[in-house]
């Protein structure tokens, strides 16, 4: 989620623009003042109050709004900031075939995510209770279709999430003992996954508190390592080693735009987190002006690393290297330290930087994963069981050892590539709709508080591009999307069994409940 310039990428300004229909009620910087607007709220909607700040107001509870531009910024940065940029450039670099091509790649995912992420915006000022999209999902188009969100993104996308990370760690884990080129690598880094989900499920189980601790640790030496990076392909520069990227950047672009979306796929996965500034709206101090300008802002900051970042992979590694090795980041410290003890050390800091850090955000992905189920549950969408708390600790246990028992299911079949591909086509298919949710909601419901609105180009373009990333993608690879929208469809006698008013299966589900209660010391 970065950009270079606003006015360079062809959007000048357009993200605050007044909407034609409301002259009038906008202040200097385009935002509503709110004392000219005057809406008509139904009866049935109630406004929740709002403070000086313009956030909501805090219940006795809640965390007070306490965070500002700066803060904001930097919260979405470091939640941003995964690990997909040390894996995520050898899967672009495969299908695009060129240094160009593949830069033009991570640009425009993060002008995509820039436009995804304004689009929630409005959508967030909507609907401030907690499950994002689901709530979305549900106003727009109702109960059916939202359970298949959680049906599909709880229950197999998050797990599938949760798997690559894991399969990321895993990787440069191993790679520290072990070449890739030998054959058990696959099956130690299997074996690895599975046991950092095992360990982080019971390290959350037992306290939130040293899960968060890990996240924050972990936090700082992934941006060192990236930090590192960029100042080593700067290095390398400096001293005139240019014959990786002294070419033509554009020779040998694979025009096959169906395999471009699993370039996209690839970039926008490591984007993941755009949205994340919608999720903390309630702790930002005005809102309604902070968190589009803290988007913009990150998404700038996350173009401009993501951009440094591979033009110092393609500075220091050949294109072959890129395009054959998953772990480029341990390369790069060999080939710029050298092959003596220096260049072990390259080796050794990058693997154990990657891997550490990635092992904080399993952590994170994990918990925030879990959650998803937790809301629909306690919903009646999903089994009341699935919302039991341990007592002791407080956690969320059947949420965490459902996700961590999918993510270690996913981590077998697939390798890292794989599973990226599959997330970005199931996530990319339901944004879509959330997308397309937001003209659909102002002609359905027009008199609704919404303290932003969006400019519509804005949306229009990132459905759009949803249309391009699902469709492109299912035609490339027809049988494993059908494969996955049969997967989603199953969903649907799931929901007529669990969730529709009859609840054919609400007898057995009450006695799993139950039973479930007395053997893990957990409650609704």
């Amino acid at each position: 989620m970065t950009r270079g310039s606003i006015v360079s990428l062809g959007i000048a300004n357009p993200v605050f623009r007044p909407n034609p229909d409301e002259d009038g009620v906008y202040d200097n910087d385009g935002f509503v003042d709110q004392e000219k607007v005057a809406v008509e709220v139904p009866d049935d909607i109630k406004v929740p109050p709002e403070d000086e700040n313009g956030a909501p107001a805090a219940a006795p509870t809640e965390l007070k709004a306490r965070l500002n531009l700066g803060h904001s910024v930097s919260l979405a940065v470091g939640q941003t900031i995964g690990s997909g940029i040390f894996v995520s450039p050898n899967d672009v670099v495969k299908v695009v075939g060129s240094i160009g091509m593949s830069l033009v790649i991570w640009v425009l995912s993060g002008c995509l995510s820039m436009c995804g992420a304004l689009t929630f915006c409005e959508l967030g000022t909507m609907f401030k209770r907690s499950g994002g999209e689901y709530q979305y999902i549900k106003a727009a188009y109702g109960k059916l279709p939202s359970f298949l969100y959680l049906w599909v993104c709880g229950v197999v996308r998050n797990g599938m999430g949760c798997a690559a990370i894991a399969l990321t760690f895993a990787h440069y884990f191993t790679a520290l003992y072990m070449s890739e080129e030998e054959d058990a690598f696959i099956w130690a880094k299997k074996g690895a996954a599975t046991a950092a989900i095992v360990i982080i499920v019971s390290v959350n189980i037992y306290s939130t508190k040293i899960g968060i601790w890990m996240q924050n640790i972990f936090t700082a030496l992934k941006l060192m390592a990236i930090s590192v990076l960029v100042i080593m392909g700067i290095y390398t520069l400096c001293i005139g080693k240019t014959e990786n990227i002294g070419v033509n950047w554009f020779a040998g672009t694979k025009m096959d735009f169906g395999q471009w979306t699993t370039g996209f796929f690839a970039a926008l996965w490591a984007y993941s987190g755009w949205n994340s500034i919608n999720m903390m709206a309630g702790e930002i101090k005005n809102p309604t002006k902070t968190v589009p300008r803290a988007l913009v802002i990150t998404n700038i900051i996350m173009i401009t690393i993501y951009v440094l970042a591979n033009v110092s992979y393609h500075t220091i590694l050949p294109m072959s290297v890129l395009e054959k090795d998953k772990a480029i980041a341990v390369k790069v410290g060999r080939v710029v330290l050298g092959e003596g003890t220096w260049g072990e050390v390259g080796e050794v800091f990058f693997a154990v930087s990657v891997a550490v850090s990635t092992f904080g955000s399993l952590s994170s992905s994990l918990m925030g994963s879990s959650r998803l189920p937790f809301i629909a549950a306690q919903e009646d969408m999903f089994p009341k069981f699935v919302a039991l708390i341990q007592v002791k600790n407080g956690t969320p246990i059947v949420g965490l050892l459902a996700m961590g028992t999918l993510a270690t299911f996913w981590v077998w079949p697939f390798d890292i590539g794989d599973i990226i591909k599959y997330v970005g086509f199931l996530s990319w298919a339901w944004w879509g709709l959330c997308f397309a949710a937001v003209p659909y909601l102002r002609v359905t419901m027009p008199g609704y508080p919404r303290t932003f609105r969006v400019f519509l180009p804005i949306t229009g373009f990132a459905i759009l591009a949803s249309l391009y990333l699902t469709i492109g993608q299912f035609v490339t690879n027809p049988i494993q999307c059908s494969y996955w929208l049969l997967v989603c469809f199953a969903g649907v006698p799931l929901y007529y069994g669990f969730v529709d008013e009859d609840q054919t299966c609400k007898t057995w589900m009450g006695w799993v409940l139950r039973k479930l209660s007395k053997f893990l010391k957990a409650e609704l």
